[in-house]
């Protein structure tokens, strides 16, 4: 019938300017959703905590137990395998992610079948970077099919000693593809095409809980940009998690049902843009009609172990001390400018140690020379001025490294410490060069 079809809008494309995680994202409407991909939750139990998945036909691709608290960590397990799972729409957009991207619209367009499974609502999908990691620090395929605690698994993060809350965008993922499938050939094609390509395909994820996404497809992509130590760019679906209204109408205590007040504003975890005319807050908010059942069930996903790229990523904790470093020093994200970094290791305070910490884990998987100039910087401003935290992570690092200017660092460093009990710590790492070699 002519009024149940469903309908995927493109309204407008949204500002990422000042986003140095999205390049470009696009606004769109989707009425009369078939509802197959959806999120589902269950009831909260004594400790205010309830089961939840993220469904495709009715099956989950990932599944989690949530606390009410947004800044405490949720647990997520394994699903049942998204290629068990039939969806045409699914292999549609798969082919059209693989045959190029061209612009975010145009790649809006052309998945417009899969976007129409999706539940009614206002969403965006972004052109985002994400690390093939689970934010804290592992692969992303080197998760257990148990249910676990995942850092990145929040709203909001306390990023540093005076409580600065950074809130939650897509940044990490987590498999729904059985990782038996992972081949190398396959891994290395994409890895030939990342490699060569401006604009190479993405992959295709859907924002799931805090700085968590949950990837649909472009496995084999994400694995081949772990190999090569970069992002992987993903295609991400962003469903609508917030919306802001004129205060100057509103009154404390106003009932917002009776009121039906004006949306001035929409966010979509991270971003933001103008609401349509009109827009009310009705229109916009989903209420929970009463919590299904939801349990969590063991599934076998991930029965073969398998590693691609550095040994360790940027955690959570890394990237949120990044943007509490880019809050404050504009130029930190995405590219690390040169004139930032000098000041920031000219600095002698507890958060340059911080940020200076936090980019050199972002460095030591992305980009080895970058990361090797910043530490050898560090270790040569550090004679006579020993900050002991980016000393550590400096030289850490440096351990990896083995050259003839490495070795006179830490033998120059070495007499300089003269067995001074206070940098115990810095001793240590320096005296395991030596036994390492």
């Amino acid at each position: 019938m002519f009024w149940n079809k469903t309908e995927v809008n493109i309204l407008k494309e949204i500002d990422t300017t000042d986003t140095w995680w999205c390049s470009s994202a696009v606004l769109f409407t989707v009425k009369n959703g078939r509802n197959t991909i959806s999120e589902k939750f269950g009831p909260f139990d004594k400790d205010y905590e309830c089961y939840g998945h993220l469904q495709l036909n009715g099956m989950p691709l990932i599944q989690g137990k949530f606390p009410e608290c947004s800044t405490c960590k949720a647990m997520l397990a394994t699903g049942y395998g998204i290629e068990n799972i039939g969806c045409p729409e699914l292999v549609e957009a798969r082919d059209c992610m693989n045959s190029g991207f061209v612009s975010i619209t145009d790649s809006a367009e052309r998945i417009k079948p899969l976007l129409g499974l999706l539940c009614d609502g206002y969403y965006a999908l972004a052109d985002t970077i994400c690390f093939p990691s689970d934010g804290g620090g592992n692969f992303f395929y080197e998760v257990p099919d148990e249910l676990k605690y995942y850092d990145a698994a929040c709203y909001g993060y306390y990023c540093s000693w005076d409580y600065n809350l950074i809130d939650h965008f897509p940044m990490f993922l987590y498999p729904t593809q059985s990782s038996s499938l992972i081949n190398d050939e396959r891994v290395e094609y994409y890895k030939e095409i990342l490699q060569s390509d401006a604009e190479p395909p993405r992959a295709l994820a859907y924002h799931y809980h805090g700085f968590m996404n949950t990837l649909l497809d472009g496995h084999h992509k994400a694995c081949a940009a772990a190999s090569l130590g970069k992002h992987v760019k993903c295609l991400t679906i962003i469903p609508c998690d917030g919306y802001l209204f004129d205060r100057n109408t509103l009154k404390r205590g106003t009932n917002l049902k009776e009121v039906n007040p004006v949306v001035e504003t929409l966010a979509f975890a991270g971003l933001e843009t103008e609401a349509e005319n009109d827009l009310r807050y009705l229109d916009v908010h989903k209420e929970l009609k009463g919590r299904p059942e939801i349990t969590y069930q063991k599934f076998d996903l991930i029965g073969k172990k398998i590693h691609y790229g550095p040994s360790t990523y940027p955690t959570v904790r890394d990237i949120a001390t990044l943007v509490d470093a880019e809050n404050k020093y504009k130029g930190i994200l995405p590219g690390f400018d040169p004139d930032c970094i000098s000041r920031l290791v000219d600095e002698d305070t507890h958060d340059a140690d911080r940020y200076l910490e936090a980019i050199l884990h972002w460095l030591s998987s992305t980009d080895k020379e970058a990361a090797y100039k910043l530490s050898r910087s560090i270790v040569k401003k550090g004679v006579g001025r020993m900050r002991r935290d980016r000393m550590c992570a400096a030289l850490k690092f440096l351990l990896t490294v083995r050259c003839e200017e490495t070795e006179q660092l830490f033998a120059d460093l070495y007499i300089a410490l003269d067995n001074n009990k206070e940098y115990d710590e810095i001793i240590k790492i320096v005296d395991s060069y030596w036994k390492t070699t």
